[in-house]
């Protein structure tokens, strides 16, 4: 007969899984710590009899482990613990590579926020003198504003003092010239005609009443051996003109002149008024050429700065990503593979979790019970108080009613005395009444404390 045939290793795993209640992936992620790149601190042999002995050992109750079987556990947590060792110390070394690509990081950041708040601060500075130059440039429009309407000013006024002394030059060289020779009648080769056409503008000039004017021209052509008395008293009369209206806008000019003067004062100021502005913004205009040249070379410290990071950027990236791989295989490592061990290390048979909840249902009952007797004995305390409060507020009592008692007879016998009827009779009925009045109870304490003072009161009436 041929013997049975060997059941598969991974049937009788599962089988054994199955009764310890250990799952297939609880126990997968076990398997993983022997199979880890890091676990060569172990020998293949040592690894290879770990495996085959973890689901007899680990998987198996911690309360019903024996001695073998817990030094296999023992030989998983340290062969776990030298990984997760491994791990954390590649990690630091990780950590220390990224803390100078932080920091260099950092220092690159800072440049950019210093490059910021100094391109800032010089674009504030240049808003400034952008400012004033427009103030400034708004003065200078005004003073020259203020120029200009000087010299219309002045223009205007001095118009009617030029004229007067273009006019006053005519009249002055007339009269010594082409009015002298028409006078005199040594005319030279000039036709009187002609030198009467350059006299006629100027006696448009002159204050001349009609007769004189009309009578002007005949007199002046007329030679002087041929001109009567009428005609050298026209002449005359011509040349005084000419002499009065010469010495009227001299004294005209004269006057006018302080006007004048005034006038071209103003415009002077004027002048001075638009070369200060003008000085004031060119040298605001300065100040704002060099604002500009530090903002724009604030602005070329920021590009630059910025371009250090970006390039930088790829490095920092590159080391921060194998940290980050580090880190997460590390925490993954104790997240699953940790956690698995734990489970099964800590791990107890139905039989004890039975005997713990019994336990602890048994304590709970006991709790209970004690926490039942403690009210109980509080509840028999409190009225033990409350029996003693009250045998001590009947015993305060007492001679209080024995008091009022004691007072009502003192009353009924001052009242006998005052109205004069002291009969045998009566003082037996008082008598029987006092000794037959039933006992006061306590619930009528409160009359009888208050009562004796209007007691006292009526028994000094009646003595």
């Amino acid at each position: 007969e041929a013997a049975p045939a060997e059941e598969p290793a991974s049937k009788r795993l599962a089988a054994t899984l199955k009764k310890h209640a250990v799952s297939q992936s609880l126990y997968k992620h076990i398997v993983e710590i022997l199979e880890h790149p890091l676990a060569d601190t172990f020998s293949q042999e040592s690894r290879e009899m770990l495996l085959a002995a973890l689901p007899h050992s680990l998987c198996v109750p911690s309360d019903e482990r024996q001695e073998f079987q817990e030094s296999i556990v023992k030989m998983m947590g340290q062969l776990m613990g030298q990984i997760l060792a491994t791990m954390q110390t590649c990690l630091d070394a990780e950590n220390e590579r990224v803390a100078g690509s932080e920091a260099k990081k950092q220092e690159l950041e800072e440049t950019i926020q210093a490059a910021e708040a100094a391109l800032s601060k010089a674009q504030d500075v240049t808003a400034a003198h952008q400012t004033e130059l427009n103030l400034a440039c708004s003065a200078t429009q005004s003073a020259h504003a203020e120029l200009t309407k000087a010299k219309d000013v002045q223009k205007a006024g001095d118009a009617a003092q030029a004229l007067a002394r273009t006019d006053k030059e005519a009249l002055e060289a007339a009269l010594v010239g082409d009015l002298e020779k028409l006078k005199s009648g040594d005319v030279g080769d000039a036709a009187p005609d002609m030198l009467y056409q350059h006299l006629e503008p100027l006696l448009l000039k002159l204050d001349l009443d009609a007769s004189l004017r009309s009578a002007t021209k005949p007199a002046l052509l007329n030679a002087p051996a041929g001109r009567g008395l009428f005609d050298k008293k026209v002449v005359e009369e011509i040349e005084n003109s000419f002499t009065a209206k010469i010495e009227q806008l001299s004294k005209h000019i004269a006057e006018s002149q302080p006007a004048a003067d005034a006038r071209m004062l103003v415009v002077t100021e004027a002048e001075g008024k638009v070369a200060e502005a003008e000085v004031v913004q060119n040298a605001v205009a300065d100040g704002l050429a060099s604002a500009r040249a530090v903002q724009k070379d604030a602005q070329a410290s920021l590009k630059a700065a910025k371009a250090s990071l970006t390039e930088f950027k790829p490095e920092y990236k590159k080391a921060t990503e194998v940290r980050d791989q580090q880190q997460v295989q590390v925490q993954t490592f104790m997240d699953v593979n940790v956690a698995a061990f734990d489970v099964l290390s800590a791990k107890i048979s139905a039989k004890k979790k039975k005997a713990m909840a019994a336990a602890a249902e048994a304590e709970a009952a006991a709790m209970a019970a004690a926490a039942e007797a403690e009210v109980s004995a509080q509840a028999e305390a409190a009225e033990a108080a409350n029996a003693a409060n009250e045998a001590e507020t009947r015993d305060a009592t007492m001679p209080a009613a024995e008091e009022m008692a004691a007072t009502e007879e003192t009353e009924a016998k001052g009242s006998a005395a005052a109205d004069g009827t002291s009969t045998t009779d009566g003082e037996s009925a008082a008598c029987a009444a006092a000794e037959s009045a039933p006992e006061r109870s306590v619930e009528e304490t409160p009359k009888i404390i208050e009562a004796p003072a209007a007691i006292g009161s009526v028994a000094e009436l009646g003595a």
